[in-house]
């Protein structure tokens, strides 16, 4: 079974923690249950949010034992809007979140694709994708993500969250990420049964681009 490696960063409002809300760890524990390698942290600050960064960006695929190139998927847990993620009090814009990323987007020891998952209210209509582009014009070598995801919507409960991305990342543990039209029939299938609806883009090499299919939901 394909297997990815999940890491989650999740910076909530402080209410969400005196009412029991928490995507990270439900999530990290439902990824494990599949197979995947999952680990996760509660941020509350930008500061913190790019110590996380530069943590995972140490990553080195010479301490895999047999496999070195298990796609890593950074999963973004906050609150949101269009414009920007809220990490702790920081708002971060989307430009801003992709530079935060820059240790990752430069790890060239970590063999694995990278993928982002964007799990905020408005963040279905992120641009992340166009600065990933512009980051690639300046510097060439850097691995800029393979997948970016987030959830459409502006108002997502944290429950339907957990589900979607829960469904997701089971989906990928069955048809991997290298057959993109499979991805898309996964989204599909999900937006079938629930109500979440997932946001899509994919780094094409031939194009040089990002391509963003329109996913209807099937009759």
């Amino acid at each position: 079974m394909p297997k990815i490696r999940v890491a989650i960063i999740e910076s909530p409002n402080p209410i969400d923690l005196f009412a029991g809300r928490s995507e990270a760890k439900a999530l990290e524990a439902t990824c494990k249950l599949m197979g995947h390698e999952a680990i996760s942290f509660v941020v509350k600050s930008r500061r913190e949010f790019k110590e996380v960064i530069n943590f995972l960006a140490s990553s080195d695929s010479n301490h895999d034992i047999l496999e070195g190139d298990i796609p890593l998927f950074l999963h973004i847990s906050s609150h949101g809007n269009t414009d920007c993620v809220a990490i702790g009090g920081d708002a971060v814009g989307w430009g801003g979140l992709l530079q935060d990323l820059t240790p990752l987007l430069m790890n060239s020891a970590y063999e694995g694709k990278l993928a982002i998952s964007i799990s905020a209210c408005g963040s279905g209509g992120n641009s992340v994708s166009n600065h990933a582009v512009k980051f690639l014009d300046k510097h060439p070598t850097a691995k800029i993500p393979a997948y970016i995801f987030s959830i459409l919507g502006d108002h997502v409960n944290w429950d339907d969250a957990l589900i979607g991305w829960s469904l997701l990342y089971h989906m990928i543990s069955k048809v991997g990420i290298r057959d993109h039209r499979k991805i898309i029939q996964s989204i599909k299938k999900i937006a079938a049964c629930t109500d979440v609806e997932f946001s899509y883009r994919r780094w094409s090499v031939p194009k040089q681009s990002y391509r963003m299919p329109k996913i209807m939901r099937p009759d």
